[in-house]
């Protein structure tokens, strides 16, 4: 078994913390032979002692060793690096955002298919088994026709570093919004969604925002809350899912669904006589039971570094689609469909998007002429308070 060569663009929290540290438990597949950072003093990483230390995102992109690059550079540089990574002939994993456009992530595609080369979106979350008994549940029939779910990742804390600034393409609806919007989309069907979003700036001290609230909705499909937010002191459990004939609620680490069947309980024709002693409809439900418990360890949420199974999950399907020709578990016209959503947010809320887009202002349809430091609620159209000079 020969062992992909990987060269990783960016080495903090997401190169070195998630990825060099997830691929030194995989080195039977895979080995890291090259890194960047714009800090000469992180280009190392102690399970790796013969890895290149490039001086430029140039440098390694023209090492002939290296087959895979890792982009997880900060947010605005994704979809330029993933693309010359595409260009020079490299298989590509993207870390989230993957483009902040839709015409971004076409031009990764295009790149791709020209090139030959896997192009591979970090959306490793997909494979969380909370998601994946959450969804097995939904498509089991066992709740009914679903009509709503809420999906909570929230937390109290204050943020200051670059993940808080719109000039690196920062804030929560890039940095994190991603995973539960792909487990969203998952579950609402393939409907075309409307889009509502509201952005807010609380506590962080850069002029991105911290909370986010996405609604999706479309005919035949359940309504999807999502809720990002800084400022829950008493954060909620992930899942909260509506159906005709039951529900379930839980979080990372435990599920707990319940259901009733109406084929063993009496019709309820319309009756608009009044009722007996003035009284409510009530009738006794019967109710059958479900539980799950994780087997491993659960997510610890939004900010948190993420489980490592998802991680060896996504890392073992891209080994067998580079080496063995296996189809994508993920595809990028997947997560195409996520930036859709993303992008519309961006557009309903008065955002301009960071230059780090691949079409920048030649597209019309990818700039709206606000300041940047305006975060407006889709709600109110109000702009927060300017933030400019407080970075």
């Amino acid at each position: 078994m020969t062992p992909i060569r990987v060269g990783i663009i960016g080495f903090g929290r997401s190169g070195f913390g998630i990825h060099a540290n997830a691929i030194a438990s995989l080195r039977d597949r895979f080995t890291v032979t090259a890194v960047y950072d714009p800090l000469p003093e992180r280009r190392s990483h102690e399970d790796f002692p013969d890895l290149k230390a490039c001086d430029s995102v140039e440098e390694l992109l023209r090492q002939e060793d290296v087959e895979l690059v890792i982009v997880a550079s900060p947010n605005k540089f994704h979809a330029r690096h993933a693309l010359a990574a595409l260009r020079g002939g490299k298989h590509v994993l993207c870390e989230k955002p993957f483009g902040f456009t839709t015409a971004d992530v076409d031009a990764l595609i295009a790149a791709s298919k020209a090139s030959g080369k896997v192009l591979q979106a970090f959306q490793q979350r997909r494979y969380e088994s909370d998601f994946q008994k959450v969804k097995e549940i939904c498509e089991s029939g066992v709740l009914g026709r679903i009509t709503f779910i809420r999906t909570s990742w929230g937390g109290f804390g204050r943020r200051w570093d670059w993940q808080t600034a719109r000039s690196f393409g920062g804030g929560q609806l890039y940095n994190n919004g991603p995973h539960p919007l792909d487990h969203m989309l998952e579950l609402f069907g393939d409907a075309e969604p409307e889009v509502w979003c509201d952005l807010r700036r609380s506590l962080c001290s850069g002029d991105a925002e911290d909370e986010v609230q996405i609604l999706l909705k479309a005919p035949n499909s359940p309504t999807i809350q999502i809720d990002l937010l800084a400022t829950a002191a008493f954060p909620q459990e992930r899942w909260y899912i509506c159906g005709t004939r039951g529900g379930l609620t839980g979080g990372t680490d435990k599920l707990r669904w319940k259901f009733v069947d109406w084929s063993t309980m009496p019709a309820r024709e319309l009756d608009t006589n009044p009722t007996e002693g003035r009284s409510y409809n009530g009738e006794k439900l019967t109710w059958t039971e479900g539980e799950w418990t994780s087997a491993g360890a659960a997510d610890a949420g939004a900010g948190a570094t993420p489980a490592s199974m998802p991680t060896f999950s996504l890392y073992q399907s891209l080994w067998a689609t580079i080496r063995e020709g296996a189809p994508q578990v993920i595809t990028p016209e997947s997560v195409r469909r996520r930036v859709a959503v993303l992008q519309k947010c961006y557009e309903l809320t008065g955002i301009p998007f960071p230059e780090g887009t691949l079409t920048g202002d030649a597209d019309a349809t990818t700039t709206v002429p606000v300041p940047t430091s305006a975060i407006r609620s889709a709600a109110t159209g109000a702009p927060e308070p300017s933030l400019a000079g407080q970075i």
